[in-house]
């Protein structure tokens, strides 16, 4: 059916309708950092942040003495002294004084709004380092320093495929990334092979696991000893049950949790969460710099290392494929 003639119609109005645009931005990128939100905090005095390590001497069925015999010393070691090198995490916002004062959907200041997002962005920023295998980096005049993450960092209790290897640190900071070995599919028997390591070096498991994406739909996958029927009563709908959050292996029970920024990655890490800290030089701050026209500059700057104490109660399973 057709328009009469000369209807005056939306499309006749043209530019003359006002826009309708909402009052708000909507953030469409995931903002957690599931592991340096759970980690400890800790106060780093120099760029090189260093802890101590110590370990307890094997056990020993025989330490039998005899009435009445002297006090003989033992040798004894020293404390391990390790470290992380402090990294500058930073981003930089530059508003004209234009864009800070026109009208403005979502914000009312677009320095304000944007410094708010940095903060966010330089959190991720660190979260991806901290699940990262980069290995330290001292840092000169030319060069940026790096703190080393759990890829490097975690070595006792490190699966690899066949060749890959991770290099002990056994003092000073892991300066050389893990060899990477030949690919091979995350397995239940895999899993409960480097949970068994772990418990028979530590004690105990760690409290959570953390897996890509997709290795995490392989691990709810894992047979175990699951209930497989659940009885539903009177009207009540029943629940389909597609994944697992919690494995409860033969050492004790651990979380099983997603992390996005593992996706398409080849480690899975399991972490003692006790034992993992975030050690802040400088914590967030910003600072405007200074001006040299009509806008505003301002940098967001967190300056800070990623600590491990005792590696052993982590572990680490390496060169997976699927990611």
């Amino acid at each position: 059916m057709a328009v009469p003639t000369n209807t005056y119609t939306r499309y006749t109005a043209g530019t003359n309708v006002r826009e309708d645009l909402a009052d708000y931005i909507a953030r469409q990128d995931p903002e957690k950092t599931p592991i340096i939100s759970s980690a400890g905090r800790d106060k780093a005095k120099q760029t090189f942040h260093e802890w101590n390590r110590d370990a307890l001497r094997a056990p020993n069925a025989d330490n039998a003495a005899l009435d009445g015999d002297d006090a003989t010393a033992s040798a004894k070691t020293p404390p391990a002294r390790v470290g992380n090198y402090c990294q500058i995490f930073q981003d930089t916002v530059q508003v004209s004084g234009r864009a800070e004062v026109v009208d403005k959907a979502g914000m009312k200041s677009a320095l304000a709004y944007n410094k708010a997002k940095m903060y966010k962005e330089l959190m991720r920023d660190m979260e991806k380092m901290v699940v990262s295998s980069n290995p330290a980096v001292l840092g000169s005049g030319g060069t940026a320093p790096k703190s080393s993450g759990l890829g490097a960092m975690i070595f006792t209790n490190a699966n690899h495929g066949a060749g890959g290897s991770t290099p002990a640190q056994t003092s000073g900071a892991a300066t050389v990334a893990p060899t990477a070995g030949t690919a091979r599919a995350l397995t239940e028997t895999l899993y409960k092979a480097t949970l068994q390591t772990t418990y028979t070096n530590a004690g105990e498991v760690p409290d959570a696991a953390y897996f890509s994406p997709a290795h995490k739909q392989v691990a709810s996958g894992f047979t175990g000893i699951a209930q497989q029927r659940y009885e539903v009563k009177g009207t009540n709908q029943g629940t389909i049950i597609g994944a697992a959050d919690v494995y409860v292996s033969d050492f004790g029970a651990i979380n099983h949790v997603p992390h996005y920024m593992m996706a398409g990655g080849t480690n899975v890490y399991g972490l003692a969460l006790a034992e993992i800290k975030v050690a802040y030089l400088r914590p967030y701050f910003s600072k405007e710099l200074a001006r040299t026209g009509d806008s505003i500059k301002e940098q967001c700057i967190v300056d800070a290392t990623l600590v491990v104490d005792a590696e052993k109660a982590c572990f680490k399973i390496a060169d997976l494929s699927g990611g």
